[in-house]
């Protein structure tokens, strides 16, 4: 959802000389166009990415603090998952396509104008804010209109690479592989040499209109904002795109990545990071011991 142009100078975001808001707050992350990367370690970049987005698109001034099963992901070699997650997937009925692709092919490459290549490195988490219900409250139960998949399958709207349901299926329009665009850093501020630096996922969550703000606005997000099937699906998700990648790859939220630049969007709304951290330490215990039967989620899921 856009949100009125925010007071921080672009320049900032880029990690050039601009000066910071007049209001007390940390500047955003910093990207350095040149290295296709934020500043810090992966560990710091994580911090500053996955600070805590607020209402109306505002982001937490405090850095994150990371679960240790994420930090225990996080630039660390992940090869050695591999056989496990594809057992795991198996016992769960889940293909690799609905994943993004084969655990076995690499994800995209970006390539600065002077022709280096930058794997992907980056994994967004985004929100759809939709539908939008016009009803006096959200659904008491999980309904066809908030978990449609098919929803998202036109060109139009296959604006992702994965997409999950509430209910943990999965709809991959576009494999890891695909070097793909959907942040306002990338597609007006970088520009195309950030084409393949991120891998984009979508979670459904229907919004509704504030009354107390103007216009058909869609500022409402229900609470809690996500299922547990859907941070289950996300965990397995950053472990498969990181298995791809060859280390574990830096988590980010969509309106951090933006945050500054005007018009930026407010996803994902009530993204709760200790619960992600909880799923994917659930996981990481299945991989160690691939015996055992993974986290069941009953659902069917919806492949490439």
């Amino acid at each position: 959802m856009k949100r009125l142009p925010c007071a921080l100078l672009i320049a900032s975001l880029m990690g050039l000389a601009g000066p910071a808001a007049a209001e007390d707050k940390a500047p955003p992350c910093r990207f350095d166009a040149s290295v296709l990367s934020f500043a810090g370690t992966a560990s710091g970049q994580a911090r500053c990415l996955l600070r805590q987005v607020l209402p109306g698109g505002r982001v937490a001034p405090e850095e994150a603090v990371l679960p240790p099963a994420l930090q225990a992901w996080i630039d660390r070699p992940t090869g050695h998952w591999k056989p496990a997650l594809r057992q795991l997937l198996r016992r769960e009925g889940r293909s690799e396509l609905s994943l993004g692709g084969p655990l076995d092919q690499g994800v995209s490459v970006a390539r600065t104008p002077d022709g280096r290549p930058w794997p992907a490195r980056y994994f967004v988490v985004h929100d759809t804010s939709w539908p939008l219900l016009h009803a006096p409250a959200f659904p008491l139960r999980e309904t066809f209109e908030v978990n449609d998949l098919g929803a998202y399958a036109h060109p139009t709207t296959a604006v992702a690479h994965v997409f999950v349901n509430r209910l943990g299926q999965t709809f991959a329009p576009h494999g890891l592989e695909e070097p793909w665009r959907a942040t306002k850093l990338e597609l007006q501020l970088v520009g195309e040499a950030a084409k393949g630096r991120f891998l984009h996922i979508e979670l459904l969550q229907p919004r509704r209109r504030d009354p107390g703000l103007p216009g058909d606005n869609d500022a409402l997000a229900p609470q809690p904002g996500f299922s547990a099937a859907q941070y289950e699906a996300l965990a397995l998700l950053y472990a498969a795109a990181s298995v791809r990648a060859g280390r574990g790859l830096i988590p980010a939220q969509h309106a951090v990545i933006d945050e500054g630049l005007p018009q930026a969007h407010d996803d994902p709304q009530h993204f709760e990071l200790a619960a992600f951290g909880e799923a994917l330490a659930r996981l990481t215990a299945q991989l160690d011991r691939p015996g055992r039967r993974g986290p069941g989620r009953g659902a069917a899921v919806v492949g490439r």
